[in-house]
C-alpha cells in the first residue's frame, strides 16, 4: 500500500544525526553532519543521505554547510533520535567556541522520537532505549560497521574512531577512514527513518538495515 503523507500531513521527512568526539561541547567537537531527505510513500531506497566530514580545521563551515543543505530539502518535518537535547545544542555550541553565530534551522516541524521514549522509561523506571534498541524493536537489524575487526560504537566513535579521522585529516590524509565514518553516519539517519516510520505505522524499506561492512 502506497500512502503520499502521513496522519499530521508530512509528505517529504528529513533527518540529521552528528558524529562528535565526546558528548560534551566543551570538550569534543563536531567530526561530521549527516542529514537525509525521503518522500513520504517511496522505497526506502529513494532516501538521499549527505555526509558532510571534517576536512581540516574546518568544523564551523562543516556545520553550516550540513544546516544550509537541510534547509535545502523544504521537508515538511524533521525527525531526529535526542536531537533537540543533543545533536542541534551541541552545534550550535560548538560554532559559539569558534565566536561564530548560531545557524537557524528550517521552519521545519521538529520530531524528536528519543524525548517520548525517554519520557516514558523514567516513568516505569526502565533505562532510556538506544537508538539500536527503538530499530530491533521493529524486527530491523540495524546496520553494523565494523572497523579494525570491531564493531563502531557511540563510545567507540568517540574515543577511537572520531580523534584517529581527525588527526589524519589534520595532516592531510584520511581517506582510508572516510569511508567509516560515512558508513556509520549513513547507518544511523536511516535508523531514524526506520524509527519513524515504524511509530506512523507507515511500511519502509531500509537499504542499509541487516547488512555488515567491514573495514
Amino acid at each position: 500500500m502506497r500512502f503520499d503523507r502521513d496522519d499530521d500531513g508530512a509528505r517529504r521527512v528529513a533527518t540529521l544525526d552528528i558524529e562528535t568526539t565526546h558528548y560534551d561541547a566543551a570538550k569534543g567537537e563536531v567530526v561530521a553532519v549527516g542529514v537525509g531527505v525521503h518522500e513520504f510513500g517511496t522505497p526506502g531506497s529513494d532516501a538521499v543521505y549527505d555526509c558532510v566530514l571534517r576536512e581540516g580545521d574546518d568544523e564551523p563551515a562543516v556545520i553550516r554547510d550540513a544546516l544550509d543543505r537541510l534547509a535545502s530539502y523544504g521537508a515538511d518535518r524533521l525527525v531526529t533520535y535526542n536531537g533537540a537535547e543533543f545533536d542541534i545544542p551541541f552545534l550550535h555550541d560548538r560554532l559559539r567556541v569558534h565566536d561564530t553565530d548560531p545557524v537557524a534551522l528550517p521552519p521545519v516541524d521538529h520530531l524528536d522520537l528519543y524525548a517520548d521514549r525517554k519520557r516514558r522509561a523514567d516513568e516505569t523506571g526502565r533505562k532510556w532505549p538506544s537508538l539500536e534498541e527503538c530499530v530491533a524493536a521493529y524486527d530491523a537489524t540495524p546496520a553494523e560497521t565494523h572497523w579494525r575487526g570491531e564493531p563502531v560504537t557511540n563510545s567507540r566513535f568517540g574515543e577511537e574512531l572520531g580523534p584517529e579521522y581527525l588527526d589524519a585529516v589534520r595532516a592531510g590524509d584520511g581517506t582510508d577512514l572516510r569511508a567509516v565514518v560515512e558508513h556509520y553516519l549513513r547507518s544511523d539517519l536511516e535508523n531514524n527513518f526506520l524509527v519513524y516510520y515504524g511509530d506512523v505505522g507507515t511500511p519502509f524499506e531500509p537499504a542499509f538495515a541487516g547488512t555488515r561492512r567491514e573495514f
